[in-house]
């Protein structure tokens, strides 16, 4: 159960963000050059060309290879609930809507070797290769920052896999100039570290366009779950946006009908397990307390 007494620690996620790039790394290391040309042998996931990249640990993570998505960040300590893992200076930013392969040389050519090391160990996947090599690695890496309009190569939190029901959060922190990843449940010793790339979805939409956009077929457990369970839990994903319209609308109509619908909201997301998406609800309940005077409430 998530705890609300740690939604502070996590407040920096309260603006819906926008769909994370999915990021994977192969696990051979015999894999060709981030910007090698070659093709990748079909049907072998995950569907990535990648750069050789030694394992990296700090104090509390560990980037290695995974069994079937490639290279992921794992916990090496206890991390509780509501803890900052990281917080991370980009590598390289670029524009988030950026296109142009020059801009991008432009760009790579005019950081330090350091950066322009870093920035070439990284892959891309097999769905973006008809690209210019420097622009597919942006494409397949980059993280939005949304308060800035930019995406940033970073070089751990790039690394992070995605699961439908994660176990941490990230965002853009302004203050901090950083890229801030925070648990969102207690996460076990040697527990990979992910993050949900996506807004909620029905399974079958959720699952295609992860084919679609990145090539690779989602096999976390709220995707590999009997298909009962899956139909139950794609109703009450539809259900779910329509849910938060409502409150956009009743927090200027109808405070008591707004916090109602926001427990139902927040009911659905715990069920579900993605509470990523628990912050926007607090959001909303501070929102609505705050426009109708209810301070006392507010401050809860």
């Amino acid at each position: 159960m998530f705890k609300l007494e740690y939604a502070e620690a996590i407040v920096q996620s309260i603006t819906i963000m926008p769909p994370k790039r999915v990021r994977r790394r192969p696990a051979s290391s015999s894999t060709s050059s981030a910007v090698s040309t070659s093709s990748v042998t079909p049907g072998q996931p995950p569907a990535v060309v990648d750069a050789p990249v030694a394992p990296y640990q700090s104090s509390h993570l560990i980037i290695k290879d995974t069994l079937h998505k490639g290279k992921g960040v794992f916990s090496s300590t206890s991390i509780l609930q509501g803890t900052c893992i990281i917080a991370e200076q980009p590598i390289l930013t670029f524009p988030a809507d950026i296109r142009s392969p020059n801009q991008i040389t432009s760009i790579v050519e005019g950081c330090s070797e350091e950066a322009r090391r870093k920035f070439l160990a990284f892959g891309f996947a097999e769905v973006h290769a008809k690209f210019d090599p420097f622009l597919r690695i942006v494409k397949t890496n980059c993280v939005p920052m949304a308060s800035r309009n930019q995406a940033g190569l970073f070089e751990t939190i790039c690394h992070v896999n995605h699961d439908c029901r994660p176990n941490a959060l990230y965002c853009w922190d302004e203050a901090l100039g950083k890229e801030v990843l925070h648990a969102l449940v207690d996460i076990p010793a040697g527990e990979e570290i992910t993050v949900s790339y996506y807004p909620v979805l029905d399974g079958p939409e959720r699952c295609e366009t992860l084919r679609s956009t990145f090539g690779f077929t989602c096999q976390c457990p709220s995707c590999s779950i009997p298909p009962t369970e899956l139909a139950q839990s794609d109703r009450r994903a539809a259900e779910l946006p329509r849910i938060i319209d409502d409150v956009a609308i009743l927090i200027r109509t109808n405070p008591t009908s707004a916090i109602a619908k926001i427990h139902q909201a927040i009911g659905i997301i715990e069920r579900e397990k993605n509470y990523g998406r628990l912050p926007s609800q607090f959001f909303d309940a501070f929102q609505t307390c705050a426009a109708w005077r209810d301070l006392p409430n507010a401050k809860v």
